[in-house]
């Protein structure tokens, strides 16, 4: 199991914030975390856009967890451990809020 796997244990996205940021912080400062909700399959998922405070530790963090970037941002996707009901039974999205972790 890789520490990503390990981030779908949390059920939602007030549980994976402190998660990620004690997983990413290890590489820098997070200048940036934006999370995208979403289901897909039944299942749902978390999107999220990140940049630390330096391109080189941005480089260090996706070689070590093995994800990539886009439009200059690093993202993954984590599929949440939440369990379906009937609200959530549809596709559907939101943004989650920004903190500076600061």
């Amino acid at each position: 199991m890789n520490a990503l796997d390990e981030l779908g244990h949390c059920p939602d996205v007030a549980t994976l914030k402190p998660a990620l940021q004690r997983l990413c912080g290890k590489f820098g400062r997070i200048a940036r975390m934006d999370i995208l909700t979403a289901m897909h399959e039944g299942r749902k998922q978390a999107i999220c856009f990140l940049r630390l405070d330096s391109p080189e530790k941005e480089q260090v963090l996706m070689k070590t967890l093995g994800v990539g970037c886009f439009g200059g941002e690093i993202v993954f996707v984590v599929d949440l451990s939440a369990p379906m009901t009937s609200e959530s039974a549809g596709p559907s999205s939101q943004w989650a809020e920004f903190e500076d972790f600061n």
